[in-house]
Order: C-alpha cells, then sequence, then structure tokens
C-alpha cells in the first residue's frame, strides 16, 4: 500500500491519505455520455501502450470508445483493453473483450 508520509499535517493534503487507502470497485451506472469523458487503456503483449493511436484519444461516450476498441483489436500486440473515465484518478468503468 501507497501512503503519504505527514499528509495528515498539511492542510494542502488533507484527503490525501484517504484516497490512497480507499479501495473502489467499478462504477454502477455509468452514463453513456458523460461530462469528463473516457479513455482506453490496453494491455499489450509486447511493447508500449502509447504506440496505439486510440490511446490518446478522449471519448465522449463509453459506445464511442467501444467503437475505437475494435480498431485497436487488429494490432496482434494488444491483448485487453479497459475502459476508464477521464479524471484525476481514472476510475474503471469496463473490460471490452475482443
Amino acid at each position: 500500500m501507497t501512503g503519504v508520509i505527514g499528509a495528515e499535517r498539511d492542510a494542502r493534503h488533507a484527503g490525501v491519505m484517504k484516497f490512497l487507502t480507499d479501495v473502489e470497485g467499478p462504477i454502477s451506472g455509468v452514463p453513456v455520455a458523460s461530462a469528463t469523458g473516457f479513455r482506453l487503456r490496453p494491455i499489450m503483449r509486447q511493447g508500449t501502450a502509447s504506440s496505439i493511436p486510440e490511446t490518446w484519444v478522449w471519448f465522449p461516450s463509453v459506445s464511442a470508445a467501444r467503437q475505437a476498441i475494435k480498431q485497436m483489436y487488429h494490432d496482434d500486440r494488444v491483448l485487453r483493453v479497459f475502459i476508464v473515465t477521464d479524471e484525476a484518478p481514472p476510475r474503471f468503468v469496463e473490460w471490452v473483450e475482443r
């Protein structure tokens, strides 16, 4: 588990320890369109995900992200892809299988 030493004493980092210790599950009831948008995170066989163009694109909806995943799966190095929200920190939305 990662933690920030002394975070509880500094007002600027008041919520850091809570954030680092909370475990969040998948988002339930994610809207089809969100103000924050969505991003794709591929799991690669070899190489890095930064070489896949769809990794860098912001998607306004889950359905738009799913369409882009179809293109990602044409690359043999991509094993699996999951969708996350475009927030800090990103939150898991769903796995999309081949």
